[in-house]
C-alpha cells in the first residue's frame, strides 16, 4: 500500500489510520456526489460521459482490482500477509453484499402503488430516478468496498522516520 500520494501538487501522507480513514471518507463522498449528479442531470449525454470518467478516475486512484498505479497494489502483487488482508477483505465486503440491491428493488415498487399519479411531480420525478441511483451505489459499493476495508482496516504503518533507532 502506498503511504504518500500527490494531490494538485500536495504531497498527502497517509500512514496513519485516521487519515486513511479521512480519505476514505472524502472518496466515497466523492462517489455520492457523483452519483447525485448523474442522476440529476438523467438522461443529458454530455454531463453523464463527464461524471463516468470522474467514477473512472477515482476507481484508477483508489486502485486494487487491475488497476496499476493507485493506493493499493493489483491481485497479483503482495506478499503472503497482503494476500490474506486482501482476501479477508474480499471475504468482508462481499458477504453481505446482495443486501445492497434491496433498496433498489424496493424503490421500484413505490412506482407501482395507487396513489403514484397523485404524489407531486417534483416527487415523482425523485421516484423514477431513485432505482437508478441506488444500482449505481450498489455497483460503487461492489467494486470499491474491499479497497475501502483495506484502508480503513489497515494498522498504522511505520515509516523509517518513525522507526526508533537501535
Amino acid at each position: 500500500m502506498k503511504t504518500d500520494f500527490d494531490l494538485l501538487g500536495i504531497r498527502v501522507n497517509i500512514t496513519s489510520r485516521s487519515r486513511r480513514r479521512w480519505l476514505v471518507a472524502l472518496l466515497y463522498a466523492g462517489f455520492g456526489a457523483l452519483t447525485i449528479a448523474w442522476c440529476a442531470f438523467f438522461r443529458q449525454t454530455m454531463v453523464s460521459w463527464i461524471i463516468l470518467f470522474g467514477y473512472i478516475f477515482l476507481s484508477k486512484f483508489l486502485g486494487g482490482r487491475n488497476f496499476k498505479g493507485g493506493l493499493l497494489p493489483p491481485f497479483e502483487v503482495g506478499d503472503e500477509r497482503e494476500r490474506n488482508r486482501r482476501n479477508q477483505a474480499f471475504y468482508v465486503a462481499y458477504k453481505w453484499w446482495d443486501f445492497t440491491l434491496l433498496p433498489a428493488l424496493l424503490s421500484v415498487g413505490l412506482k407501482n402503488n395507487p396513489y403514484y399519479p397523485a404524489w407531486h411531480p417534483a416527487f415523482r420525478v425523485f421516484v423514477d430516478r431513485l432505482p437508478f441511483g441506488l444500482l449505481i451505489a450498489a455497483g460503487i459499493l461492489y467494486y470499491t468496498m474491499p479497497q475501502t476495508i483495506q484502508l480503513w482496516t489497515e494498522p498504522d504503518m511505520v515509516t523509517d522516520v518513525d522507526a526508533p533507532s537501535a
